[in-house]
């Protein structure tokens, strides 16, 4: 546990070191598509543990999902997102393969469950305190993603890895929104018209 918790802060000090350590691992396939899926399993957990302790008020208009639902929908969101990041890196000159990519996502949405627990613990006690932890966590997050995806496509440039995860982002975006479109909003609780 000390080990993992120290991986854990060199992550959050120092991303390209900790990207450096996750891609020069040998991972087996079948070890990389369990810790993914124990990733979205704890993310679904900190998700239902969240809708239980801080329900949301009806008038806001989210949508609300079971925990099965939540797990499938994160499941083919992630899978989509690390697609995306893979083929639009490549795009732009990088060398980020998929398995290299779901190592280091898989990693970082670990450590994001983690990093949930703990505010969902805290806004229980300090909860102004937990929502700024929250805004800081996400950030951490994000700087986090564009060191990993540097390091993954090798491209020497945090800047080139941004345009990777705003294109992958914008991609999926408009895939899901097409999707909605297709799907009809209604069909999946949302007003029609906003």
């Amino acid at each position: 546990m000390n080990t993992l918790a120290a991986f854990a802060l060199l992550t959050i000090k120092s991303p390209r070191d900790a990207a450096q350590r996750i891609l020069a691992q040998n991972w087996p396939r079948e070890a990389l598509w369990t810790a993914f899926l124990l990733s979205v399993v704890l993310n679904t957990c900190v998700y239902t543990l969240q809708q239980v302790l801080f329900p949301l008020p009806p008038e806001v208009l989210l949508p609300r999902f079971a925990p099965g639902a939540y797990f499938a929908v994160v499941l083919v969101l992630q899978l989509s997102f690390i697609a995306m990041l893979s083929t639009t890196g490549r795009w732009l000159g990088g060398q980020g393969s998929l398995a290299s990519l779901l190592a280091l996502v898989t990693w970082l949405q670990l450590l994001q469950a983690g990093l949930n627990g703990a505010i969902v613990a805290v806004f229980l006690v300090l909860p102004a305190l937990a929502a700024l932890l929250n805004i800081a966590a996400n950030i951490v997050v994000f700087f986090i993603l564009l060191h990993f995806v540097n390091a993954a496509h090798r491209f020497g440039s945090v800047w080139r890895s941004l345009g990777v995860v705003l294109m992958a982002s914008m991609i999926l975006v408009f895939a899901l929104l097409f999707i909605v479109g297709l799907i009809g909003p209604a069909n999946l609780g949302l007003p029609e018209n906003v």
